[in-house]
């Protein structure tokens, strides 16, 4: 299984994606174009951008393990932003009595796993991109800029203008034994050493040096046992098999295809035409895949059934209910000339109803998202992207509680 490192750009609003060992900013590749390349359902374990994370040390005294993570939130509720309720915080170990932690949006995780999905990659694992570094003093070149771990200190990612006074504030009454400088050239290695020893000279009894490119410790690291962000309601989920089919198409063919599957049962009387049993039955198998893409089949009749029936597993509206109505509002709006629907995809999870579309403007849109909540749906333009034939939108549909 491959693995990549993936990087948000807040500047472009985009997703990049490249080699781990590469500075994404300047040779990373949009996250969809490089999915375009790829063979449908490819599975990929992703390193995080230490730019889209940060990382904590925390003292917890007389916390047990079994309780380190209800726990983890009050501690670093000081320390973050927006609410905590926001994060994701994943405890990743101890050293010296201080626990680790790294807290990452809640929404980017959500996004980026949405991302994938929509381009029918297999998020396998999540990987916050300090945990290759071994787990010792060092500072590493990367991306113009250092990474730096002090375990039980610091960890992360600094711009290279701002090493100098971040090393001033974890190396004030630091005294450790030995560090270890990795950087693209020796030059680049002894002139921070230099620094180092010249303005922080009881901080490290020895400092050593390395130069290199492709620092193999890390590709090592990947196949140590590491922290992963996808816990809890980002575990694993069901990979989507199939692209979505056409938005007009699902409530037509689920019905003919249930037809077809009755006939089947009720002429099968020799063996010609129990291998047509077979037949329509992986055909119908195939199209329920497409259409309820990451469900596991367990009873395929009564599958059917309840997704006829437009009822949801929890007894809300459903798939049927939320593209009936959809369908209904665009085709009264008379819609179809200036917004044009290009694919659907229904998140069971979530009970939501994903359209890519493309409209005249983004005031189109806005129209389609208004008469979807008059109603009594609720909607939400998740993406809108100007390009030469107007705008690239994506819509988030779902039942209002």
């Amino acid at each position: 299984m491959e693995t990549k490192k993936v990087q948000w750009q807040a500047s472009s609003g985009c997703w990049l994606i490249g080699d781990i060992h590469c500075d994404l900013s300047q040779h990373g590749t949009e996250l969809g174009k490089w999915a375009e390349q790829q063979p449908d359902l490819t599975p990929v374990r992703l390193l995080l951008s230490a730019t889209n994370y940060s990382s904590h040390w925390l003292s917890m005294p007389g916390v047990s393990n079994r309780n380190l993570a209800k726990a983890l939130p009050f501690a670093l509720e000081e320390f973050l932003i927006e609410d905590i309720d926001r994060y994701l915080v994943v405890p990743a170990g101890k050293h010296d009595k201080q626990v680790r932690a790294y807290a990452v949006a809640r929404e980017l995780i959500t996004q980026l796993i949405d991302e994938c999905e929509l381009h029918h990659l297999q998020v396998r694992d999540i990987i916050p991109e300090t945990q290759l570094l071994p787990l010792q003093p060092l500072l590493r070149s990367h991306s113009g800029g250092w990474q730096i771990l002090l375990p039980g200190r610091f960890e992360g990612w600094v711009q290279a203008s701002a090493l100098t006074p971040v090393l001033e504030g974890v190396l004030k009454d630091h005294q450790g034994d030995q560090l270890l400088i990795l950087a693209d050239g020796l030059d680049q290695a002894q002139m921070l050493k230099s620094n180092l020893e010249t303005s922080f000279p009881e901080a490290f009894a020895t400092i050593e040096l390395q130069a290199s490119r492709r620092d193999e410790q890390l590709e090592a690291q990947l196949e140590q046992k590491l922290t992963s962000l996808m816990v809890g309601e980002y575990q694993i989920r069901e990979a989507k098999e199939d692209k979505p089919a056409a938005w007009w198409r699902p409530l037509a063919s689920i019905a003919a295809v249930w037809a077809v599957l009755l006939a089947g049962y009720l002429f099968i009387d020799n063996k010609a035409l129990q291998q047509q049993e077979t037949e329509v039955r992986q055909a119908a198998i195939s199209l329920y895949k497409q259409l309820f893409p990451g469900e596991r089949i367990r009873s395929l009749d009564r599958q059917f059934r309840e997704k006829l029936s437009g009822g949801s597993s929890e007894g809300g509206a459903g798939f049927i209910y939320l593209v009936n109505t959809t369908s209904k509002v665009y085709a009264a709006k008379g819609l179809q000339k200036s917004v044009r629907l290009q694919s659907m995809r229904f998140n069971d999870r979530l009970n939501e109803l994903v359209i890519e579309l493309k409209a005249g403007s983004l005031a189109e849109l806005q129209t389609l998202k208004q008469a979807l909540e008059q109603e009594g749906l609720l909607a939400e333009v998740a993406s809108a992207t100007n390009d030469k034939d107007g705008v690239k939108g994506r819509l988030k549909i779902g039942a209002a509680a």
